[in-house]
């Protein structure tokens, strides 16, 4: 096949600004995943899209604690893994738990796939369609207020 590129699991990106560090997260735009290599600004670097992964976590001493299961959220301000849903992007989900205390977070990443408040559009136009898309709707507002799904 003529146009395939790459298959995915890791692309090539630019560094941004501040370059990347092999193993620490990085969020590009809606693109989140490790560095696999140290690269600076500018310069193409290896970033794993899939995969299980120790990253930097947030820490306190009551509120960041994360059971197997529960979302991961990146905190790009302070690129760490988060239990805060509220202004950080969801990267994956956590596998094994991490005590509030605990700087590390073990996180299987999970690719995004359509931004907060995608409907899915009515193509068909026929009435059985319509009500198969209002309930897929709210079963997509049910997972993004569940922090299952973030924009």
């Amino acid at each position: 096949m003529r146009n395939f590129v790459q298959a995915g699991s890791a692309l090539d990106m630019i560094a941004p600004s501040g370059g990347v560090v092999a193993g620490v997260g990085v969020l590009i735009g809606a693109i989140f995943g490790v560095a696999a290599t140290t690269a600076a600004e500018g310069e193409i670097f290896s970033l794993s899209r899939r995969g299980v992964f120790d990253l930097a976590a947030a820490t306190h001493a009551s509120n960041q604690a994360l059971a197997a299961g529960d979302p991961a959220y990146w905190d790009n301000t302070n690129k760490v893994i988060t239990a805060t849903a509220a202004g950080n992007t969801l990267v994956g989900v956590v596998t094994e738990a991490k005590v509030s205390t605990v700087a590390i977070a073990r996180v299987a990443l999970v690719e995004r796939i359509a931004p907060s408040g995608t409907a899915i559009a009515d193509l068909a136009g026929g009435a059985d369609l319509a009500a198969t898309i209002a309930k897929v709707n709210v079963v997509i507002a049910a997972l993004e207020t569940a922090g299952v799904i973030k924009a």
